[in-house]
């Protein structure tokens, strides 16, 4: 009876952990949805091809957002990264020359992450990150394989943390909670993988977050 209780106990946790992650991709703050349609708008006036091309990034980022894979613990990494590239395309035709992106992703990858992982990432590099500057910078993704691991890795040059902030930056005690979408990625990980993200600050600048999935 005990071991049947810590196995359904184990098993609601995942399951909370799971819908978390899903959860907070649902909560689309209203701001992006409202900016992103304002830019499809203006772009009617002025480039009707450009007003196509982000509609159909912007559709195929509110359809993958809301897919039901995002339930599932671990999804193949293309389909991760298809959800990124239209993230990524909308910003950039929000904010132009302030936001720059350099993608270097190994071919032919064959792991899987879990949902909203990389996406989340990507999202706090561009809107804490670089963002933060009058003059904007660069996001780098980057996915590599190496002997018995792929690394994920998004480095911006944005403004950084400051040292005290990254020590409380993945703290679970309630009061310290910022930035929930971290902290539920690193969570994530962890019980997946053994190990979270490993986030640093660089002292060229900006920030460093990482991660590693095991090849089976």
């Amino acid at each position: 009876a005990r071991v049947q209780a810590l196995t359904s106990l184990k098993n609601s946790i995942s399951e909370r952990i799971r819908m978390e992650s899903a959860w907070l991709q649902a909560q689309i703050e209203p701001h992006f949805l409202f900016n992103t349609l304002n830019t499809i708008a203006a772009l009617s006036e002025i480039d009707s091809s450009k007003m196509i091309a982000l509609l159909h990034e912007f559709g195929n980022y509110l359809r993958t957002s809301f897919s039901g894979r995002n339930l599932d613990k671990l999804i193949p990494i293309q389909n991760e990264l298809e959800l990124v590239r239209s993230y990524v395309y909308i910003e950039q035709e929000r904010f132009g020359s302030r936001l720059h992106v350099d993608w270097n992703i190994e071919e032919d990858l064959n792991v899987q992450v879990p949902p909203l992982a990389i996406q989340t990432l990507t999202e706090n590099a561009i809107k804490h990150g670089v963002l933060k500057r009058p003059q904007g910078g660069t996001v780098r993704i980057e996915a590599m394989e190496h002997q018995d691991y792929v690394k994920v890795s998004i480095v911006d040059d944005g403004v950084g943390i400051e040292e005290e902030h990254l020590k409380q930056l993945l703290d679970e005690k309630p009061e310290k909670i910022r930035g929930i979408g971290l902290l539920n990625t690193d969570k994530r990980l962890k019980q997946l993988f053994g190990q979270g993200l490993t986030i640093s600050c660089p002292s060229s600048g900006g920030t460093s977050v990482s991660f590693f999935i095991p090849i089976e």
